[in-house]
């Protein structure tokens, strides 16, 4: 009996985990973006082509990426060698930093230059390593690990 109880709720965890990613990624999002917003001050609106920025877009487009990668951070530690310790917030903060980080340099070392050269920036940029976007970064990482192994629970 406890042998098909334990399988059952094994398939609920397995089911519900891209479900406890977007909560997790949702309020890692949260306290990235009012990092971001409030204390670095690069989430202000920006100015569009009738003068009127949308401070709701931008917090959209946020929150939207902080999902997204939340979904991959599910599928990351769903392998055997991390699914042990994203289940305890302790290790999923530690986890998630680890994530924060490798998120902050692949978008501070490739996704800006591809931007930029999106762009029609012909010479890619040095890159510019900003603390403040690796502090929200980490931010992101640490409240992504712990919520998502408190939601596992």
């Amino acid at each position: 009996m406890a042998e098909t109880e334990t399988a059952v709720r094994r398939d609920r965890r397995e089911r519900s985990r891209w479900v406890d990613a977007a909560i997790a990624g949702l309020a890692g999002g949260l306290v990235f973006g009012l990092y971001l917003q409030f204390v670095v001050g690069v989430l202000p609106p920006r100015a569009t082509a009738d003068g009127v920025g949308s401070l709701a877009l931008d917090w959209a487009v946020h929150l939207f990426h902080s999902l997204v990668f939340a979904v991959v951070y599910a599928e990351l530690v769903g392998w055997p060698r991390l699914a042990r310790y994203a289940d305890r917030a302790g290790t999923g903060a530690i986890v998630g930093a680890g994530y924060g980080v490798v998120l902050w340099g692949v978008a501070t070392l490739v996704v800006m230059a591809f931007w930029a050269v999106a762009n029609t920036v012909w010479v890619l940029p040095i890159p510019g390593l900003n603390l403040g976007s690796l502090v929200g970064h980490l931010l992101y990482g640490v409240v992504l690990g712990v919520v998502f192994a408190a939601v596992r629970r």
